[in-house]
């Protein structure tokens, strides 16, 4: 088991390679964590260990998930997963603090990831979801049941097969309409990772042909 020694110069060595890699100095990562320079640099020589709360900032200031410093991983630049080994998290919403959705993450661990996919139980009841909005981007594909999407003062009902794209910053949630809990691919583009531009093959799309009635 990896002791709280190594475990402070993981999370430094990473919060160093993330804070260059976003072009920021120690100070202006201090400044904008509200953390004095000092402090900055212990927890990246990994001298000092950082509260949850402290990593947090940091993560937001440089757009990575708190959880990527304490992935354990290597350089494969690659990761998979299956049904047996991937955690399963709830997010809770409303007064009660019930549990609205259920989170399956498909690629928890990649390093310095793009994008966040995760399979989504939307199991919360009318009443107790509320809309929630957050940075960058989100993918959504219905995979079973029905659904209803609020996004801003729209709602759409969707089913196996819709799919749905908007900006975090637009607030939304889903509620699932049937007896079943709706399951629904959802992907979360985290912002400042890409700047730059897909590059796709124009492909040619071929009308099936029709085959010729026997007389």
């Amino acid at each position: 088991m990896e002791n709280k020694d190594d475990l402070a110069k993981r999370i430094g060595s990473r919060v160093k390679d993330l804070r260059k890699e976003s072009g920021l100095t120690q100070k202006r990562l201090a400044e904008a964590t509200g953390l004095s320079p000092g402090l900055l640099s212990r927890i990246e020589n990994g001298f000092a260990m950082p509260s949850i709360p402290t990593l947090q900032s940091i993560s937001n200031t440089l757009k990575a998930e708190i959880g990527y410093f304490f992935q354990d991983q290597g350089e494969k630049g690659y990761i998979i997963t299956n049904p047996g080994n991937r955690r399963v998290v709830i997010s809770r919403s409303g007064p009660h603090r019930r549990v609205a959705y259920e989170l399956e993450l498909l690629a928890e661990g990649m390093k310095n990831p793009f994008m966040e996919p995760a399979i989504v139980t939307h199991v919360g009841k009318r009443e107790e979801v509320e809309p929630r909005i957050h940075d960058g981007q989100e993918f959504m594909y219905v995979l079973e049941g029905r659904m209803k999407l609020t996004l801003g003062s729209k709602e759409f009902i969707l089913k196996n097969g819709n799919a749905a794209y908007w900006n975090g910053t637009v607030p939304h949630k889903g509620i699932s309409l049937g007896r079943k809990p709706a399951k629904a691919l959802h992907v979360h583009l985290i912002p400042g990772r890409w700047t730059g531009t897909f590059q796709y093959e124009d492909i040619p799309v071929q009308s099936p042909k029709t085959k010729k009635e026997k007389r």
